[in-house]
This record gives structure tokens, sequence and C-alpha cells, in this order.
């Protein structure tokens, strides 16, 4: 059960761009950690001991052996910040991490998903909008959330991120290796990295049975500006955008105000 401070002791399924620095908000909260990493790096020596870390392949046949996941066992919080592309059969490894959870009578999950569940066409999206998947990722990303949702795990939260951006990982660094880059005028659904970390232990604290939410920042420029902008925030050159390309692109909202990222 969650104290007044925050969230429970906790185990985080990828310990990466997002799992890093929730992570540490947890161990700086006073929380006990448990995550698991594929291979361990020189950056994973300096972890503090709260944060209990163990490497091995998801892929594996023993890969979801109770006996690897003792640590995992009485963390109340699990959350699942693993992307498509980081094991060969995405649904079959949840489904194995989930039947985990239900063994360790784990109460409360937190999925990072993506907004790429609504796919590409031009119209606002909120959590009530079709969902269109266009391409391989998104359509493993949905099928996850389906076995979230039917998992019968008391407290399910399914956050749909926007594209996620820091000083440190920029999609612009991409942007500027192309030229004539098209959708100049799509509206951006980003989501800065520190408000997305902001998201999960918002949820993490509050659990409230299951939930679907949207999580974008409320701005949505066209590209070419959004882009400029961060190119001068960041010192880089402007990225060469098709300015004549005028076709238009979703902005993704929310139907709820209790979860609202802080525009950075």
């Amino acid at each position: 059960r969650p104290s007044e401070m925050g969230a429970p002791d906790a185990a985080v399924l990828g310990l990466g761009y997002l799992g890093r620095p929730l992570a540490e908000k947890l161990y700086q909260q006073g929380r006990r950690v448990a995550a698991i990493k594929r291979h361990l790096t020189s950056d994973d020596i300096n972890l503090p001991p709260e944060v209990s870390l163990s490497a091995h392949d998801l892929n594996a046949a023993q890969a979801f052996d109770a006996a690897r996941w003792q640590d995992w066992a009485d963390k109340p919080l699990w959350f699942c910040l693993l992307p498509p592309s980081a094991v060969a059969d995405y649904a079959m490894v949840l489904q194995n991490w989930l039947s985990l959870a239900q063994t360790f009578g784990v109460q409360h999950i937190i999925y990072g998903s993506s907004i790429s569940v609504y796919g590409d066409e031009a119209r606002l999206c909120n959590e009530a909008s079709t969902l269109n998947p266009h391409t391989a990722s998104a359509e493993k990303v949905l099928a996850a959330e389906q076995l979230f949702l039917n998992s019968g795990i008391a407290h399910i939260d399914i956050l749909r991120l926007g594209g996620l951006y820091s000083a440190s990982r920029h999609p612009l660094t991409s942007l500027l290796k192309k030229s004539r880059i098209g959708g100049a005028q799509q509206p951006v659904n980003m989501l800065h990295q520190e408000s997305a970390v902001a998201a999960l232990l918002h949820a993490a604290a509050h659990p409230a049975g299951v939930r679907i939410r949207n999580i974008v920042s409320p701005a949505h420029p066209p590209k070419h500006e959004f882009y400029r902008a961060e190119a001068a925030k960041l010192g880089l050159p402007e990225a060469d955008f098709d300015m004549a390309d005028t076709r238009g692109g979703k902005i993704v909202a929310s139907l709820y105000n209790d979860f609202i990222p802080q525009a950075v």
C-alpha cells in the first residue's frame, strides 16, 4: 500500500531511458527497487544498494523460473517499460512476466505504452478514439495492452506516452542527418522524459483500478516550429523541413485531468 510519501517498493522491467531515472526517483523516496536488464554495463556499478539489479536474457527458456525473480516477489508494484524491440516474442515474454506477477500476488502494474496505437491518420485522438496501429511495433504494443487489461490484477495503469525527448537523447539529432523532411506542418505529440517519469510516479502513488491515459504535452505546435525552438535551446542547427508539405496529422489529447504532464 503506498505511503503518503508516494509509491511503494517497486520492480522495473526495462532499466533504460525511462526505467533508470524512474528507479532513481523511487530510491530517493526511500523505496527498494528491483530491476532486470539483459546486460550489465559500467553505469550499473554505481547503483545504490536499494536497487537490486540482475541480468538475464528474457528470450531464454528458463528466463521466468521464479527463483530468478525472488527480489521481485515482495514488490507490490511492477512497471513494464520494455519496448517490443527488446525481445524476440514480445507477447510471450509479457505473458510469462504477468504469470509471475500473478504468482507473487502483485497488486499494481504500470505499462509504458505508446500513442502509436492510434496510427497516423490526421484526427483528434483521445482515450475513446478508435485504435488503428500502422506499424508492427504499434500492433505489438496494442496486443500487450490487452494482456494487461485481461490479467485480472486489481490495479492496471496503461500510460500511452507521446514522443519522448530530453537534452541527452533528442530526435532532432537524427533529423539533422536528413534533408527535405516531410510533415513540416504536422502537429507534434511530444513528452519530455521528466514529465514521463513524473506520470509514472503519479500512477504509482495513486492506484485506482484499471486506467488508460494519454500522456502528452498539451502544446501541439507544427513540427518545424517545435524543432526550430528545440534547436535554439540545444545550440544545434535547424532541421531541413520541406515547408511545401502541408499534410496534417493527429493531435493526441486526454479526456481526463488526473495526469497533466508539465510542459518543459
